[in-house]
């Protein structure tokens, strides 16, 4: 609470540290930088609209979502689809399954795979959260017109396809070959 008080009090007389901070690095750092910060403030906003739901987080919603999109989906391609480590994926699948918004059914075609699919509970869930989601985003770009947003969603569509197949194709691979395979790539895609 004094903590509070205090960054309150602060912010009132000078700019938050991150403002002067990351004005002083490169143009492409910041770029990332505050991509991440933004995707790091809508979960923030995101647990706050989801108090009162039995989910807490975005990425709980978006395995819900993903489920009851594909109708039945793989552990490992929910995990994949959204780009999470493998332990955490597992450990939100496994409490989307032990609260009863999904439910695990064999695989017909691969007897060793358990495919996961929403369950009616799950559904109603899924579409409170909605609701929620939609509310979140709406207060969150509140602050930019649409145009402007609207200008910069080609670009992070652009990055996050090319990007997202590096991810699922070549995660194996160590520094040197990333940048490597970026160098021969990056012809391609200006």
């Amino acid at each position: 609470e004094l903590n509070l008080k205090l960054t309150k009090k602060r912010l009132q007389n000078d700019k938050p540290d991150n403002v002067t901070l990351f004005k002083k690095l490169e143009e492409p750092t910041r770029f990332l930088e505050y991509t991440s910060r933004i995707s790091r403030l809508h979960d923030f906003y995101i647990k706050k609209f989801f108090s009162d739901l039995p989910i807490n987080n975005r990425l709980e919603y978006l395995f819900l979502y993903t489920a009851n999109e594909k109708k039945e989906v793989k552990k490992t391609e929910l995990i994949n689809t959204h780009l999470v480590d493998y332990t955490t994926g597992m450990d939100t699948i496994k409490r989307l399954v032990n609260n009863g918004f999904l439910e695990e059914k064999p695989d017909k075609a691969d007897k060793r795979a358990k495919l996961l699919v929403i369950t009616q509970k799950g559904k109603e869930i899924l579409e409170l959260s909605e609701k929620k989601v939609a509310d979140e985003i709406q207060m969150f770009l509140a602050c930019i017109s649409m145009n402007k947003w609207k200008k910069t969603l080609s670009v992070f569509e652009e990055i996050n396809e090319f990007h997202s197949e590096i991810y699922q194709t070549h995660n194996d691979k160590n520094p040197a070959e990333l940048m490597n395979l970026m160098d021969s790539l990056k012809h391609l895609y200006r």
